[in-house]
């Protein structure tokens, strides 16, 4: 039977970009995928095996809009420039990210690490009485989970 206390809630998550505590972060959802493709062969209607041909990893954060605080302030999307070139320069040179997941109630107990992180997209919602939010949607090179990191 499982210890009580050690159940992992949003209440005790701490999402971090770079070492930077994220704040207001309300949600955030990822996934690990690794595809598949058939060998079919001749005089067999059967798949005779399954390999592996590609591994994605996606991963979303929802957060509560500060003002003065954009994802594009602080270094996470590339800002737009002031032409084409510029623009596609920024994006070229961002850098990865690792974005972490941790336990506050375990000090130093990393839950999950994406490494080499990037913000594909990004987008917002603005309602008459609610509060406002943006949304970022990442990619990433690999997903290490709390038994492959701590």
């Amino acid at each position: 039977m499982a210890q009580k206390g050690r159940v992992f809630t949003g209440a005790r998550a701490r999402l971090s970009i770079g070492g930077v505590k994220v704040g207001y972060a309300t949600n955030v959802s990822g996934s690990e995928e690794i595809e598949y493709q058939p060998v079919e062969i001749l005089d067999n209607i059967e798949v005779e095996e399954f390999v592996p041909v590609a591994y994605r990893v996606s991963f979303t954060a929802s957060m509560i809009r500060i003002v003065g605080e954009t994802l594009k302030s602080q270094g996470y999307f590339p800002k737009s420039g002031s032409s084409p070139e510029e623009h596609l320069t920024n994006i070229l040179l961002l850098g990865d990210m690792v974005v972490t997941i941790e336990d506050t109630k375990s000090p130093g107990r990393v839950i999950m690490t994406l490494e080499q992180a990037k913000i594909q997209s990004k987008n917002f919602a603005v309602s008459a009485k609610g509060l406002v939010g943006t949304d970022a949607s990442f990619v990433a090179v690999r997903m290490r989970d709390e038994s492959e990191v701590n």
